[in-house]
């Protein structure tokens, strides 16, 4: 353990020595949001709440910022206990800080 390392608390040491060791900013790794994408569908895990809902966007509030579906024919298939499936035709999907 470096000097000074040993004030961290355990997760933060982990997370710093990752960040140094990968070369990666310590944003990188904790408690982020999930992501996945298959096809035309859409699987986001840390979601609070939905803030739009419309066939072109859906858009949603998540722990890390908001996060925003474009694209056609979007709609929410599954929403509970922070996990959201979209299915359409996704064009892109954007994040925002809040």
């Amino acid at each position: 353990m470096n000097k000074g390392d040993d004030d961290l608390p355990s997760f933060k040491y982990v997370r710093h020595k990752l960040s140094k060791t990968l070369e990666l900013p310590e944003d990188s790794f904790g408690t982020s949001c999930r992501l996945q994408i298959i096809g035309n569908c859409a699987i986001l895990c840390g979601c609070k709440k939905i803030l739009k809902y419309k066939s072109e966007e859906i858009t949603v509030l998540t722990k890390d910022g908001i996060t925003v579906f474009c694209g056609e024919h979007l709609k929410c298939i599954y929403f509970f206990e922070g996990t959201i499936e979209i299915s359409g035709e996704i064009h892109c999907v954007r994040f925002e800080n809040t």
